[in-house]
């Protein structure tokens, strides 16, 4: 197919999955494709079975413009994480609509072996997935996993290559934060112009994903958001000291730990807010840690301290990135 018509095409669909459906008219001004273009290319999209008409909009006056949705269940996604001694997955619609989800224990440390046998067991049952997002806690670049000293069988493996070898399907592969970050931006409508950060202390040590003004963050090589390394301390990083003091409830050191941290993202990024796992605190503590990091950072320039939902945060992030590419792969 011509690549002009295609990226047509998936920008009418884009749009379309965005809006939750729209019209002709919508759909032109959203993509500044000419009326004829969107209207034609929503004629082959309904051969196609890909979307439907669904009525009319409210007529202001004149005649009623036709309304189109996106048929949700023509194709599908596959979506997994990887974290410790589990694998996590979710099958989801056109739209990013979880319809199944489940989990394999891993065993013996072979991670590599748990996520090839939930793939191949899933593409089994779900043969018509177009596209497969992954979400693994280790550092990523280009789909190469550069940083993972809790999964040896992921070290410098370009997984990216070994899924798609194995499915035959365009995968995406995802740093965990990147995607948790990602996903509650999404999931809260973060206007374009907000910044925002997101810490997860993790089962692996911690980690965080940045968003500036709406853009994500990875650095030169994949490395931005490995917070385990930052020397706060003379004798100790951020992780030595948080993993001497990970006891519940936390202890003063490691609020004291958690205040720099903060101090740290607002002195550099100066975020709207910083947002911590719901695995890791409660509301109550965030206190504790605005109160520590106050004692560095005056409270004017202090971001809001929030508590995200960890395990949705991280799987919307994983389905917006296979929902964009099972757009483009259709």
């Amino acid at each position: 197919m011509d690549q002009t018509i295609t990226n047509l095409t998936v920008a009418v669909r884009r749009q379309l999955v965005l809006s939750g459906h729209s019209t002709i008219a919508a759909i032109s001004e959203a993509t500044r494709l000419s009326f004829p273009t969107v209207k034609k290319q929503l004629e082959q999209l309904m051969e196609a079975g890909e979307v439907f008409e669904q009525g009319f909009e409210d007529s202001r006056g004149g005649r009623p413009a036709k309304r189109y949705i996106y048929n949700e269940r023509f194709t599908h996604g596959l979506t997994l994480y990887v974290e410790k001694s589990v694998v996590r997955y979710r099958v989801i619609d056109s739209i990013g609509t979880t319809i199944d989800d489940g989990t394999q224990v891993i065993l013996d440390g072979d991670h590599l072996g748990a996520l090839g046998s939930v793939l191949d067991r899933q593409l089994d049952r779900t043969p018509d997935v177009s596209a497969i997002s992954i979400g693994v806690a280790a550092a990523v670049a280009d789909g190469t996993v550069i940083f993972a000293p809790d999964y040896p069988t992921f070290a410098h493996l370009d997984l990216k290559s070994w899924i798609e070898s194995r499915s035959n399907r365009p995968t995406v592969i995802e740093n965990d934060m990147n995607a948790a970050v990602y996903g509650y931006g999404h999931t809260h409508e973060l206007a374009g112009d907000q910044s925002i950060v997101y810490i997860y202390l993790g089962k692996n040590g911690p980690g965080a994903g940045i968003l500036i003004n709406g853009q994500l963050i990875r650095g030169k090589t994949g490395f931005s958001g490995e917070i385990s390394f930052l020397p706060l301390y003379d004798d100790s990083t951020f992780h030595n000291r948080m993993e001497s003091e990970r006891a519940t409830p936390l202890s003063d050191s490691a609020f004291d730990a958690l205040g720099r941290l903060v101090a740290t993202f607002t002195a550099t990024l100066n975020p709207n807010a910083i947002i911590f796992s719901d695995v890791d605190l409660v509301d109550p503590e965030l206190e504790a840690i605005r109160h520590a990091c106050q004692r560095h950072i005056p409270v004017a320039h202090m971001p809001d301290l929030l508590i995200g939902n960890w395990e949705e945060d991280y799987f919307a992030g994983l389905a917006r990135r296979c929902v964009g590419l099972m757009l483009e792969s259709i």
